[in-house]
């Protein structure tokens, strides 16, 4: 009765190992440096952030860009980071809340304000020399009415995971792509299609439990607020030895980048391109 009673104590812990994800430690990370917002929107930038000639800035002179992502009312993605459209006189509240046609008709009628589709960006990438890297941080909070509560709903997302999947069937760049949020329900429900993309779990303190929740749900990084007086190079080593890359934003000044660097992460997101263009050829 014993050895048979041993016998399935064994064979259980080989099945809950079985089960369990295998975590492997990743090399010294090889730093990237990528555009935040595609670089636009600072006192040192002149392009309006998240529009196609910022990220094609950022593409010519960087190993690529982050840019923020929303979804319209007829499930096209489009570039902007805000909840609230800027300067609205339309009665349009944001671009969930709004069709292309409505989004189309009021970015023309500011020729100083410009909105640009995720689809314009991927035919970019697939016209560069060599494929640049491109970060989506998918937004979710609208605090303006324009869903019922804060936080969009499972039905905005799935839109966005049908669309952002349609999109890569055409384009092929999975391998040149992340997705960062701290939706968790569009992560989960992205990377079931798509599990070739890199997912990040986004984090603004508190790293270690970032850390844990991400190695809980298999995510593949962390895309986390450099400005975090508690991080530590230690938090980093400790998180790719858990098989997670990180991403760290944002970078504006030498400083900056200059203790960043020593952190030893794999994506450094800046809003000075000059100034990561001079970090990439040291």
């Amino acid at each position: 009765m014993i050895k048979i009673l041993c016998v399935f104590a064994f064979a259980f812990v080989l099945f809950l190992y079985s089960c369990t994800k295998h975590i492997e430690e990743l090399p010294p990370a090889e730093t990237k440096v990528i555009g935040h917002r595609g670089s636009g929107k600072t006192a040192i930038s002149n392009y309006q952030e998240n529009t196609y000639i910022s990220v094609k800035n950022a593409f010519q002179k960087l190993h690529g860009a982050e840019v923020d992502v929303q979804c319209s009312k007829d499930g096209t993605i489009w570039l902007f980071h805000d909840a609230d459209l800027p300067d609205n006189k339309q009665g349009l509240l944001c671009v969930p809340g709004s069709s292309d046609e409505e989004l189309i008709k009021f970015a023309n009628r500011d020729t100083l304000f410009t909105l640009t589709k995720l689809e314009e960006i991927f035919v970019l990438m697939t016209q560069m020399e060599n494929t640049p890297f491109l970060s989506l941080d998918v937004k979710g909070h609208f605090p303006n009415k324009c869903f019922e509560s804060d936080n969009a709903p499972t039905g905005y997302f799935d839109a966005m995971v049908k669309s952002l999947g349609n999109l890569l069937d055409k384009y092929n760049l999975q391998d040149y792509l992340m997705v960062e949020t701290d939706y968790q329900y569009f992560l989960d429900e992205m990377s079931k299609n798509e599990p070739q993309i890199d997912y990040y779990l986004l984090g603004y303190d508190n790293f270690k439990n970032v850390k844990e929740v991400a190695i809980k749900k298999g995510y593949d990084g962390i895309s986390y607020n450099f400005k975090d007086s508690d991080l530590s190079k230690d938090d980093i080593v400790n998180a790719r030895e858990n098989g997670l890359r990180v991403q760290l934003w944002t970078l504006y000044n030498e400083d900056d980048f200059e203790y960043a660097i020593k952190l030893g992460a794999d994506f450094l997101q800046t809003g000075n391109v000059e100034l990561g263009k001079k970090y990439i050829k040291k």
